[in-house]
C-alpha cells in the first residue's frame, strides 16, 4: 500500500503542477517564424507546384483544364520524351564531372595547405575564394575570357575556338567552371576535415614505413568520411540546379548539348508557356533527387567511418 501511495504522488504532483497555456504553446511560438518562412518560400511552392503538373494553363500560368498525369505521361514517353531524356543525359553527365571534378579539388588544395608554410594563409584564401563569386558573375567573366575573337584565352593560345559555340567544347566548358565554383565551399569543409585528424596516426603510419599513398588510403580517406559524405550530398544537389552557368553561357546550345533538365524547366515555362509541363519536370527532378539522396543515406553505414 505503501509503495501505491509513494508512486502516485509523483503523478498526482504533476498534475497540480500542470502545464499552463501558455507552457503548451511556448515551444510552437518559437517555431512558427521558421514555420512562417518554410511555409510561404518552400511548402506552399512545392504543393503548388504538385497541383499545376496535373493541369494545362494559360499564359499567365493559370490553370485552366485537368488532365491529371497526362503532362508526366508527355514528358517519360510521349510528344516530349526525347528532349526530357536528352535533357536527363546531359544532366547526370554533368552531375557526375561536376560532382567528381569538385570533391577532386577540394581533396588536392586542402592537402595543399595542410601543412604550414609562408604564404599558407594566402593560399587557403585563394583557394576558397570561388565561394565568394557569385555564379552569375564568374559566368559573365567566362563570357568575356571565351569570346571567338576577342577572348583572353584565345589570344594566349593564338586561337580563335568558338568555345562556347563549338559542340566538342562547351560542355567541358560548364563543366569546368561549375567545378570551379564547387572547390570553394569543398576546400573549406574538407581542409577542416582535414585538420581534425589526429597527428598521431600519421606518426605511427611513418614509424610502420607506410609511403604518403598508403597514409591517404588507410587514414586520410577514412577520416575524412563523414566530411566527403555531407560534400557529395551537397555537390550532387547544387549540380542538379545549375541554372545560372547555362543560361549565361550556351543558352542549352548548341544542339541542346548543354540543356540541362533545370534550364528546360526553364525553357517551358517562361519561353514555351507550359506550366504545367514544367511544374511536371520539376516534381519529376525533385523525386530524382530524393531517390538519390536516399541511395546516399542507404550506403552511409558501408563507407562512412565515425571515430
Amino acid at each position: 500500500m505503501s509503495a501505491s501511495r509513494a508512486s502516485a504522488s509523483p503523478a498526482k504532483l504533476r498534475r497540480s503542477s500542470g502545464l499552463t497555456f501558455y507552457d503548451k504553446i511556448e515551444p510552437w511560438l518559437f517555431l512558427l517564424p521558421a514555420l512562417l518562412v518554410f511555409g510561404v518560400f518552400l511548402y506552399y511552392p512545392f504543393v503548388k507546384t504538385a497541383y499545376l503538373s496535373t493541369f494545362l494553363t494559360n499564359k499567365y500560368g493559370e490553370a485552366k483544364a485537368f488532365v491529371g498525369f497526362k503532362n508526366y505521361m508527355d514528358i517519360l514517353t510521349g510528344s516530349r520524351s526525347r528532349e526530357f531524356w536528352n535533357s536527363m543525359w546531359v544532366t547526370i553527365r554533368f552531375v557526375f564531372f561536376v560532382t567528381i571534378g569538385g570533391l577532386s579539388m577540394g581533396v588536392i588544395t586542402s592537402m595543399l595547405i595542410d601543412k604550414k608554410f609562408p604564404g599558407n594563409a594566402f593560399a587557403s584564401a585563394i583557394f576558397a575564394m570561388p565561394i565568394a563569386i557569385a555564379s552569375s558573375a564568374a559566368s559573365m567573366s567566362f563570357k568575356m575570357i571565351l569570346h571567338p575573337s576577342i577572348g583572353l584565352l584565345n589570344k594566349i593560345l593564338g586561337t580563335q575556338i568558338n568555345w562556347l559555340n563549338d559542340i566538342r567544347y562547351t560542355f567541358p566548358v560548364i563543366c569546368c567552371l561549375a567545378v570551379w565554383l564547387a572547390t570553394g565551399i569543398n576546400f573549406i569543409f574538407i581542409s577542416a576535415g582535414m585538420r581534425n585528424i589526429p597527428e598521431d596516426l600519421y606518426e605511427s603510419a611513418s614509424i610502420d614505413g607506410a609511403n604518403a599513398w598508403q597514409k591517404f588510403r588507410s587514414i586520410t580517406l577514412p577520416c575524412l568520411s563523414p566530411t566527403l559524405f555531407f560534400q557529395i550530398i551537397i555537390d550532387v544537389i547544387n549540380a542538379f540546379q545549375t541554372f545560372n552557368i547555362v543560361k549565361i553561357l550556351t543558352l542549352g546550345g548548341p544542339l541542346e548539348s548543354t540543356n540541362t533538365i533545370v534550364y528546360s524547366i526553364y525553357l517551358d515555362a517562361f519561353r514555351n508557356f507550359r506550366f504545367g509541363s514544367a511544374a511536371a519536370r520539376s516534381i519529376i527532378l525533385f523525386l530524382i533527387i530524393m531517390v538519390i539522396t536516399l541511395i546516399q543515406f542507404k550506403a552511409e553505414g558501408r563507407s562512412v567511418h565515425y571515430s
